[in-house]
């Protein structure tokens, strides 16, 4: 297995940061790799970036970002622009997706430029109006825009740095960037692969879902436009 990056988003983190920081660090030296956790604070108000200098401190494997303004797209980028290793995995902070994704991704991206981690097709356990809301967009997105995909989430996904940073204009500031670079990369015949995995997701959101909602069907209509105008 190839070196990777691994991104870690936090928004308001201060009560998990330390301890699933301190998870990633025990599982990841199983693969047997070099690796880097980079965590991005995006707008955080907590203690979190307090925490997360002394992680960075602490650990060679960890490096601490604070950006000002919130946005899981704004730390995306801000990620990408500071990994060291072509191989990039992006998971929530919260660690809901089992951390096997990590490992089977960092192996794919020998063959594909981009993974997505399916909740749908694996098991999931999370509340009913958030999986009615993922099926509801997916199937919004068939309809549009013919992508057979069905999980387009920010959480566990992995790309090729090469790939993100030729169409990094694609990566908007909220969470419509997952959907972008799925189209975009289907429209250039890029190889992607869908793979199912183990979700365990019950505390509160820590999206506004209903702004969440209107970011993710905007950013889908505003791509559709494009397509049509050929502007892809």
């Amino acid at each position: 297995m190839r070196p990777f990056t691994l991104i870690l988003p936090v928004y308001n983190e201060e009560e998990i940061m330390r301890a699933n920081t301190e998870k990633l660090l025990d599982y990841l030296p199983s693969l047997n790799t070099d690796y880097e956790i980079l965590i991005v604070s995006n707008g955080s108000t907590d203690s979190g970036d307090r925490i997360g200098a002394e992680l960075d401190e602490k650990y060679a494997q960890v490096r601490f970002f604070s950006i000002p303004r919130k946005g899981v797209g704004r730390a995306f980028k801000k990620g990408i622009s500071e990994a060291v290793y072509e191989h990039i995995v992006f998971m929530d902070a919260d660690l809901s997706s089992d951390l096997v994704f990590i490992k089977e991704s960092a192996q794919l991206l020998d063959q594909y430029v981009l993974i997505l981690g399916a909740k749908i097709k694996g098991l999931q356990n999370r509340g009913f109006m958030r999986k009615m809301g993922s099926f509801v967009f997916f199937i919004s997105v068939f309809m549009l825009m013919g992508l057979k995909y069905v999980d387009y989430a920010p959480g566990a996904k992995a790309y090729r740095k090469n790939f993100l940073m030729r169409y990094f204009k694609y990566i908007d500031d909220h969470t419509s960037f997952v959907l972008n670079l799925t189209f975009v990369a289907s429209v250039k015949k890029e190889k992607i692969i869908e793979i199912p995995i183990l979700c365990e997701d019950r505390r509160k959101s820590r999206f506004n879902l209903y702004q969440e909602a209107i970011s993710k069907f905007g950013g889908l209509f505003t791509l559709k436009i494009k397509q049509m105008f050929g502007r892809l």
